[in-house]
């Protein structure tokens, strides 16, 4: 009986100490890399698919991906979908996601910096991060999008850029308006 109360003992404070990591990982390290891990609602994840005006083939990329819901909406659309989440939580529990869905085939999820990765293919690039980390990021989507990519960004804008398009605080931006400025 005294065994059995240790493990249990023993198993809370692993569980708590998982917990903990978890939060950390989720609010310090998200909050010092762009954003911390906030889920999108599903009326605004439709919005947001909305207003790229997916098509089938087309390239997505998510910075920040969370929870892979944005990749497997689109996904599920025809789009090759890749995510990029710096927390290892969230990135093994989006992959786990889009195998459930039977989505591994069209859903990338890497644990990468979203800097260094290349926008070059993208055709829509999702963010729901920091507005000063969208600002910090200005530069990359005007040199690495294609003429006729999309930017979508949930909640924020970006600074002095005019959207294209704004419904229910969801932001989109044609690639050549960021290359102007205007």
């Amino acid at each position: 009986m005294i065994l059995l109360s240790v493990f249990i003992v023993f198993l809370i404070l692993l569980l708590a100490g998982l917990f903990l990591l978890f939060d950390f990982y989720v609010v310090i390290i998200g909050h010092l890399k762009g954003a911390p891990y906030v889920p999108s609602s599903r009326k605004r994840v439709r919005k947001m698919i909305e207003l790229a005006e997916l098509k089938p083939g087309e390239i997505v990329v998510d910075l920040g991906s969370g929870d892979g819901k944005i990749l497997i909406e689109a996904a599920k659309l025809g789009c090759f979908a890749t995510g990029l989440e710096i927390n290892p939580f969230l990135v093994w529990f989006s992959r786990f996601r889009a195998a459930r869905n039977g989505l591994s085939g069209k859903i990338k999820i890497l644990r990468q910096d979203l800097n260094k990765y290349s926008l070059n293919e993208a055709d829509v690039v999702f963010v729901y991060l920091w507005p000063e980390t969208i600002d910090k990021l200005s530069a990359k989507f005007s040199r690495e999008l294609k003429p006729e990519s999309r930017l979508v960004s949930n909640a924020f804008s970006l600074s002095g850029i005019e959207p294209y398009k704004k419904e229910d605080n969801v932001f989109l931006y044609k690639s050549s308006i960021l290359k102007t400025g205007n």
